[in-house]
């Protein structure tokens, strides 16, 4: 499980793994211009796309990210993409462990667990 982001042709890449939750986008001020109405941006239950994120709003977004505890990967960006359209956690985790960051295992929890 983990919360993780990366940035990629001025791209910012916000997702997570296992149980873990999505940070509230609400937490990232107005100014920053990430998840506005004129800014490029999608999202799926695991992972939030920004596209074409000035430099300055990069800077500030991981400030906040790192206060929520996630951690700066670099990942190629078809893995991300890929984890994106289908949620192929198995994939995205292989890719992690290959670019050497140390993530824990996923596992399969019964709905009710906590």
């Amino acid at each position: 499980m983990g919360r993780h982001y990366s940035v990629a042709e001025g791209n910012l890449y916000i997702y997570t793994t296992g149980r873990d939750r999505l940070l509230d986008l609400g937490v990232f001020p107005k100014e920053l211009n990430l998840f506005e109405a004129d800014s490029a941006w999608r999202i799926s239950p695991w992972i939030a796309v920004v596209e074409d994120v000035v430099q300055r709003a990069i800077e500030m977004a991981q400030i906040i990210l790192q206060l929520n505890d996630y951690e700066r990967v670099s990942i190629p960006v078809p893995a991300l993409e890929h984890y994106f359209l289908d949620g192929d956690e198995y994939s995205l985790l292989e890719t992690i462990r290959e670019v050497g960051v140390e993530v824990a295992p996923v596992v399969n929890l019964p709905d009710d667990a906590p």
